[in-house]
């Protein structure tokens, strides 16, 4: 979220997805102990929550020789914020709707079905949208 639509947003910690696993994470360490982060500070912890479907609006902000970053598109964001439905998240799904042109409580509901077939919305998040939506 802050690296990708919100630079303004402080956040502890990124949550990632990498290939190859233990070379990441040992790089990451050593960045850690070079810039005294807690080794946290880079995790896999929310990639549970990744949708499988495709993410076509996925974009990349960094491409280097050896290390390629890409963001997870606003719409796809949307729809993990909007299932965890946790309140530290709705400024974020203020966000990125703004950035995504989301009205309505019915298609935030829609982006969520999109990038979340199988799984049904829990009550809470369907609150949360239909508060932040009407």
């Amino acid at each position: 979220m802050a690296l990708a639509y919100d630079a303004t947003r402080v956040t502890r910690d990124i949550d990632a997805t990498f290939v190859p696993h233990g070379v990441v994470i040992d790089e990451a360490r050593h960045v850690a102990d070079d810039l005294g982060l807690p080794y946290w500070w880079l995790n896999e912890q929310a990639s549970v929550y990744i949708s499988g479907k495709d993410d076509p609006g996925k974009r990349r902000v960094f491409d280097h020789p050896g290390l390629r970053v890409a963001a997870a598109s606003p719409a796809h964001i949307f729809a993990m914020k909007a299932l965890a439905a946790r309140t530290r998240d709705i400024d974020d799904l203020r966000v990125l709707a703004d950035i995504i042109g989301v009205q309505s409580a019915g298609e935030a509901l829609q982006i969520c079905a999109d990038f979340y077939p199988d799984e049904p919305l829990p009550q809470r998040s369907a609150a949360v949208l239909q508060e932040l939506f009407g």
